[in-house]
């Protein structure tokens, strides 16, 4: 946990790598949501098949930009399926006229509850999607041989403890891009630091998964 968090300062590539995911942050928040995170998504897809490395990978790379548009694509598909379920319970829910029911009430529960099924495992293999396509540079081995790394415990609990980090520092970023616009700077810091660390942490784990293939 304490080596993910020195991990963006490490070496030469270390200081660049916390400024571009700080500046794709602080786009994102101010005049580009969501189109900025592209090239973060691509570098924290190289950030993913470092885990062996003890620095961050180079930051302006060449294929930088390819591999960020494809990690862009996995990440939409892997999120299809929870707003695929959202929709559609919206919509039985939007095509009744009468007044709800115990069965409307049955309707949501059952949609909310395959809706969080269906983000965590998307979230969980999200991950080992990226870092295939960034090793194979092919969108198809973001689809396939998931299974020995997901089922790895040492991936398992980089995994969760990224998750945790992640959503520490989402939490706090949030707080403070919305708190006022002097604070903006420093949640988008907040913002891109946990990046690289959570990122990091779910590294690790794949590192270890990996060897054992």
């Amino acid at each position: 946990m304490f080596e993910a968090l020195r991990y963006p300062a490490r070496g030469r590539t270390g200081e660049k790598a916390v400024l571009a995911a700080w500046l794709c942050v602080f786009l994102h928040a101010i005049a580009l949501p969501v189109l900025a995170l592209v090239p973060l998504v691509g570098y924290l897809a190289s950030v993913l098949v470092a885990g062996g490395e003890r620095t961050p990978p180079p930051v302006f790379e060449r294929s930088l930009l390819a591999r960020s548009l494809g990690a862009a694509v996995l990440t939409v598909a892997y999120a299809a399926g929870p707003v695929a379920i959202v929709l559609v319970t919206v919509r039985l829910l939007l095509e009744t006229a009468r007044e709800p029911t115990g069965a409307d009430v049955f309707v949501v529960f059952a949609g909310s509850t395959a809706v969080l099924a269906t983000l965590a495992v998307a979230a969980y293999l999200l991950p080992i999607a990226l870092a295939n396509y960034a090793t194979a540079g092919s969108l198809r081995a973001g689809f396939s041989t998931l299974s020995p790394v997901a089922t790895h415990a040492g991936y398992f609990v980089g995994w969760c403890s990224g998750l945790v980090l992640a959503l520490v520092g989402v939490t706090l970023s949030s707080g403070l891009l919305g708190a006022s616009s002097a604070l903006t700077v420093v949640g988008a810091f907040v913002g891109g630091y946990t990046a690289l660390v959570a990122t990091r942490r779910v590294a690790r784990g794949y590192a270890l998964a990996s060897e054992r293939r």
